[in-house]
């Protein structure tokens, strides 16, 4: 197993040529992040200090709205131990995140801003540690598991420091489903990595 591991990530061309969706990723993060520099600037010099919206209510409401959504298939795929679970404690982390900056920002200065700042440093950075942190855990988790079918028995580096375990475009990994997943033959993919 751990051989067919090594084989199919370590291939030559892995590393060569980036697909045309990775290279898309890449060139819209790094454009973003390089364009939105020079419109952060404008913005913190034109904008008014206060402004009054029309639509205050809808943007509060759908927020929440996604906000339980994805709280609700978060909690849902982690009592299913699904590895989509992954994207939605980031999600989510980052969903509460906003949501306690908004509520401080907006609520400073008023007769809210008590309430806004107990919120967010009782319920939702906390909450937001909480869904980073099992997320980078299970980034761990799965990096280990890797690390133990390719044979390797030492811990591995930070989760920041692992590169993407993919197979190439076209791979098969050749095999039954259960060798695939490191299961003993005839347990029908059952197995668990130890």
């Amino acid at each position: 197993m751990a051989r067919l591991l090594d084989e199919l990530v370590d291939r030559p061309e892995v590393g060569r040529r980036p697909p045309a969706q990775r290279l898309l990723v890449i060139v819209v993060t790094c454009a973003g992040a390089a364009l939105l520099l020079p419109w952060i600037g404008y913005l913190s010099m034109s904008l008014p200090p206060s402004h009054s919206a029309r639509a205050w209510n809808v943007v509060w409401v759908g927020f929440d709205i996604a906000l339980a959504a994805w709280l609700a298939a978060t909690g849902w795929w982690v009592v299913q131990r699904r590895q989509v679970a992954l994207l939605g404690l980031a999600v989510t982390a980052t969903l509460l995140a906003c949501d306690a900056w908004f509520d401080v920002c907006l609520a400073w200065n008023s007769s809210e801003q008590a309430s806004a700042l107990v919120s967010a440093a009782l319920v939702e950075f906390p909450a937001a540690v909480l869904m980073g942190t099992a997320a980078v855990r299970i980034l761990r988790r799965s990096a280990l598991i890797v690390g133990q079918l390719r044979g390797c028995e030492e811990t591995p580096r930070s989760v920041w420091g692992h590169r993407f375990v993919m197979l190439p475009p076209g791979a098969t990994t050749g095999g039954s489903r259960a060798r695939r997943f490191g299961a003993p033959p005839g347990s029908k993919g059952r197995g668990r990595v130890q």
